[in-house]
């Protein structure tokens, strides 16, 4: 058995139209800015599209960790199906993920692991993004002359 990854892709969410046509919210691309640290997010979206040799039902563990220190964020653990008659059949996995609270900038990786497969990893960059404050009236020496 042999199950890749075609590609994955980071979301705030994913819905499935009535018409079977994937609906993507908040794509992230590739890497998240966020304004403060610690900073939780409500949901994330990890999705998958995978391609296995045989159709079939496996069970999976994925983990959400920092890189650098190899602070595990969150765990998974869950199930997929491909139920196509062909080798090469592809299917479509997505692992959404609530109120997760990330505390460090740098490297994260989401990893997907299959028994006995090869580990499946997302990489992105959390990036600490403080916004400028807003300057309240003039700087000084900037104002209007009073008279």
């Amino acid at each position: 058995m042999a199950i890749t990854s075609k590609f994955s892709i980071m979301c705030d969410e994913l819905r499935v139209e009535n018409n079977g046509k994937l609906f993507i919210i908040g794509m992230y691309s590739p890497d998240m800015s966020v304004p403060q640290l610690p900073f939780v997010l409500p949901t994330l979206t990890f999705v998958f599209w995978l391609e296995c040799d045989r159709p079939g039902s496996y069970q999976f563990n994925a983990r959400l960790a920092h890189l650098e220190s190899g602070a595990v964020i969150t765990q998974a653990m869950g199930g997929f199906g491909i139920n196509a008659t062909r080798p090469g059949a592809v299917g479509l996995l997505p692992i959404r993920l609530m109120g997760l609270r990330f505390s460090q900038a740098g490297a994260h990786t989401f990893s997907l692991q299959f028994q006995g497969e090869q580990e499946i990893q997302h990489h992105f960059q959390l990036i600490l993004n403080v916004p400028a404050m807003p300057m309240l009236g003039n700087p000084p020496g900037q104002g209007f002359p009073i008279r």
